[in-house]
């Protein structure tokens, strides 16, 4: 019996990797400065794979409009530094209504869905299948972007993503690096600008999810990791913009021990 558990102990031994974990929350602000929402983000990030998770919950002003509540979850691998997503989970409540949706992607990119309720058009054009197969789900593509930033340092790249229904591209360009102090991080920030170009699943009436503005998006950049999460994304709009600043920031670095029941990439 000793023999037994002492060769299971050595199945579970492999080599640790190491993670970097963070727990970071945002407040949103509408017309500049009117508070509108909060947001909060767990991201665990290795040289092989991530899993993150964000919940998003209105507040102040905008309850007296439509009150919303989010939960969203993605998970995937990291191969040669490029983010490869398998899961997407988003639960969407608003307005007293309830709307969920679950895709997964397999190893060469099919995408399988589950959306309830169903939309009832999906869009003029719609996504099509290759449009769905070379992009990634919204969390992922932010993941893809705090990886390119925190190996390069630069603004550059085009982010296809695809969310159940919306097919649009999030591309990076600018570039300033900056000195930042708030919400408990201090440090260095790369400031670059953020499009958004609507491609597929929109419809006439869509016409505000189109045509949104240049944005900014500010990467924060450490020494000793090559993810560089957001501590600020603003959007202009007409009436003053809205804008997301971090108001927390956690993060531990932790050895990460695989076992023969951890999943591990391939």
């Amino acid at each position: 019996m000793r023999a037994f558990i002492i060769f299971a102990a050595l199945m579970l031994i492999s080599t640790p990797a190491s993670a970097d974990r963070f727990a970071l929350t945002y407040d949103g602000f509408g017309l500049g400065f009117v508070p509108v929402g909060g947001v909060t983000v767990d991201a665990d990030v290795t040289d092989e794979s991530y899993d993150i998770s964000a919940t998003v919950a209105s507040r102040g002003i905008l309850n007296l409009f439509e009150r919303t509540d989010i939960d969203a979850s993605a998970a995937g691998i990291i191969s040669a530094g490029t983010p490869r997503w398998q899961r997407y989970d988003l639960d969407h409540r608003y307005s007293g209504k309830r709307r969920t949706i679950s895709m997964q992607a397999d190893g060469v990119g099919a995408i399988t869905s589950q959306i309830e309720p169903e939309y009832r058009t999906w869009g003029d054009p719609a996504a099509t299948e290759e449009q769905r197969r070379a992009s990634r789900d919204p969390l992922s593509s932010i993941v893809a972007m705090s990886i390119d930033v925190g190996r390069s340092r630069r603004c550059e790249g085009t982010y296809p993503t695809f969310d159940g229904r919306f097919h649009y591209l999030l591309q990076l360009g600018g570039g300033d690096i900056d000195a930042y102090d708030g919400g408990g991080f201090e440090g260095e920030v790369l400031k670059c600008s953020l499009s958004y170009i609507a491609i597929s699943g929109f419809n006439p009436r869509d016409q505000g999810r189109r045509r949104i503005p240049e944005g900014q998006v500010w990467f924060a950049l450490m020494p000793d990791t090559t993810f560089a999460p957001p501590v600020r994304i603003s959007t202009p709009l007409s009436a003053g913009g809205a804008t997301i600043r971090l108001a927390s920031f956690r993060r531990a670095r932790v050895d990460v021990q695989y076992t023969s029941d951890t999943p591990t990439p391939p």
